[in-house]
């Protein structure tokens, strides 16, 4: 069995999630979903949103987690067998496999079963080997109607490209936008001139938890669409996102998963250089070579 522990929004989540389904198809085991953090995260409790995704796992019991994080992986019989001693070192639990750092870690993909995965895991290398699982498994259950539905017509008949401006708790929490910072205009303003210099007729659709501030600071010289009615419906912006020809991306893990599962073999994406406000974090296996990056 592998657990993996979620955080976060659903494009966190979604990470979580594709990691550790990569890990169980490779030890040919089951996914379960430790869920239990969700709802005390900080100043920003969030919902468990991988249900309206058509996900491969099963919510895993308070007695799962305890028993393989304590027993899992056999690494204690190894400790035993070998003879080895730990001293003056903190180690984790048995069967804990915390991410490491921010960039791929090689080690992963030979990781056996029975592990409890704790980190954020956000690169596509985590996962590239069972990428078509991924894109079947996070398609949303339900079907598109009403608004979602007239959308995605229009997306498909156009020269269409999503746009994301990422603010919410970057801009309001104090802690959030030291560490994460936020996309400036400037760099909005320079993906459109990139994306309208190989997109002859572009035709922009905006995504932003804050819609009021883009429509009175974005200047977009083409015709504008702001989705505005799925507050509460991340997984709908998201299939929206997904739909369109090309993308713009914040420095968000919700707006990279609306980019990753676009399926438009021509599909140009531009994403922010700038991932987070300290330079020494390294995001080198974050963005697919593929993508095209703008200092943010």
């Amino acid at each position: 069995m592998i657990i993996v522990k979620l955080m976060g929004g659903l494009g966190n989540q979604m990470f979580q999630y594709a990691a550790g389904r990569q890990l169980s198809l490779l030890n040919n085991t089951q996914l379960k979903l430790d869920i239990s953090s969700l709802a005390s995260e900080g100043n920003t409790p969030r919902d468990y949103e991988l249900k309206h995704l058509s996900i491969n796992a099963e919510i895993a019991t308070a007695a799962e987690i305890d028993l393989l994080r304590r027993h899992g992986g056999g690494l204690v019989l190894q400790l035993l067998s070998t003879g080895l001693r730990l001293v003056g070192k903190k180690c984790p639990l048995p069967g804990d496999y915390q991410e490491p750092h921010f960039t791929f870690d090689p080690n992963f993909s030979v990781t056996p079963d029975e592990r409890y995965l704790d980190g954020y895991w956000q690169s596509e290398k985590y996962f590239e080997a069972c990428a078509v699982e991924i894109r079947d498994e996070f398609a949303v259950r339900d079907p598109l109607e009403g608004r979602n539905l007239e959308l995605a017509e229009l997306i498909s008949e156009t020269d269409s490209v999503s746009l994301h401006v990422r603010r919410g708790d970057f801009v309001t929490n104090a802690e959030a936008s030291n560490y994460h910072g936020i996309c400036g205009l400037k760099y909005y303003e320079h993906a459109i001139k990139r994306i309208s210099k190989d997109v002859n007729h572009p035709e922009f659709y905006v995504f932003s938890d804050d819609s009021t501030w883009v429509k009175a600071n974005l200047v977009i010289p083409f015709p504008t669409t702001f989705i505005t009615h799925n507050a509460s419906r991340g997984h709908e912006d998201l299939r929206l996102m997904s739909l369109c020809k090309h993308n713009i991306i914040a420095n968000s893990s919700f707006s990279w998963w609306g980019a990753w599962l676009n399926q438009n073999s021509d599909k140009m994406i531009v994403a922010p250089s700038d991932w987070f406000t300290n330079p020494e974090i390294d995001v080198a296996d974050l963005l697919p070579e593929s993508w095209l990056r703008i200092a943010a």
